[in-house]
């Protein structure tokens, strides 16, 4: 019995201090938890957490540059258009040259508007050549970059109405005197109001009455119209002297279009000295002559 109330004492003993040490652990524990809390609290105020979103952004850190407004310009300046440097080429309408072409058997190309100049080449039938210009009855043509020409009444003339007259070269032969007209049914001394519907304008001779040289070039200008309503053919168109009966032939074997005005220019040599009387003459197909203007008094020395 005594045995037994020994380890029972023994054993609350052991019980006491086991619970002794679990009180100084548990409450030791305590201690340290609340020191813990207290710390985070004292944290806490100095910087709480933030619950929600806060309404101020902070403050930037730092310092950014000043900010300088732009100059605001008071006018904008004029812009000067630039000036073209070139000229862009306008659409020009197409022109058709005046031309001629060679009929029947071909045709000879002379230096100069008369048989008297010699032969400088020659034109095979259907030949084209490029119109330059025209003195009485023949035409300046384009002959190999040089200029040649031809007999009207052998060529078919196109686009022509253009073409200027033009300054002949000296002829290389003197003047002869040609024969006057074989038939002349009018009067030296006047001319009739018109011949066969044409009807001379006006017979003009440069600087007449001259005096002109023996041998120099003289000048006449010629107008006449055909009055009918029909076309009228002629022979021969120019200029006779009077006294000696030369014959200047200035257009030949053409027509003169229904009412309408025609206008010539040609010149003739006389080669003695004297006093002429010139006369503007036409001549049909069937050889009938009219003196249509004149006389023309000039004076040659």
């Amino acid at each position: 019995m005594r045995e037994s109330s020994s380890g029972s004492r023994r054993n609350r003993r052991l019980w006491l201090i086991a619970g002794v040490a679990a009180f100084v652990v548990v409450g030791g524990g305590l201690l340290g938890v609340g020191f813990l809390t207290g710390r985070l609290a004292k944290d806490a105020g100095s910087s709480p957490v933030a619950t929600s979103a806060p309404s101020i952004l902070p403050t930037a850190v730092g310092t950014f540059p000043t900010y300088t407004p732009l100059p605001v310009a008071t006018s904008l300046p004029t812009a000067t258009p630039l000036q073209p440097t070139a000229t862009l080429p306008q659409a020009t309408e197409s022109v058709v040259a005046p031309m001629v072409v060679a009929q029947g058997d071909g045709v000879n190309v002379r230096s100069g508007p008369g048989e008297t100049f010699p032969v400088i080449g020659r034109l095979e039938p259907g030949t084209q050549a490029r119109v330059t210009g025209r003195y009485g009855d023949w035409w300046q043509i384009d002959y190999g970059g040089a200029p040649g020409w031809v007999a009207g009444w052998v060529v078919t003339a196109s686009d022509t109405e253009d073409v200027p007259e033009v300054v002949p070269p000296p002829s290389p032969i003197p003047p002869t005197a040609a024969p006057a007209p074989t038939k002349a049914p009018v009067s030296p001394t006047s001319a009739p109001a018109e011949c066969r519907g044409v009807v001379g304008d006006s017979f003009q001779v440069e600087g007449a009455p001259g005096p002109y040289s023996a041998g120099g070039e003289i000048r006449f200008h010629m107008w006449l119209t055909n009055k009918t309503g029909s076309e009228i053919e002629y022979k021969s168109l120019g200029v006779v002297v009077e006294e000696t009966g030369q014959y200047q032939n200035s257009y030949s074997w053409s027509h003169l279009d229904a009412n309408k005005q025609f206008y010539h220019q040609d010149h003739i040599f006389i080669n003695d000295p004297g006093t002429y009387h010139l006369w503007l003459t036409i001549g049909f197909l069937d050889d009938y002559w009219c003196k249509l203007l004149g006389p023309v008094e000039i004076i040659v020395q």
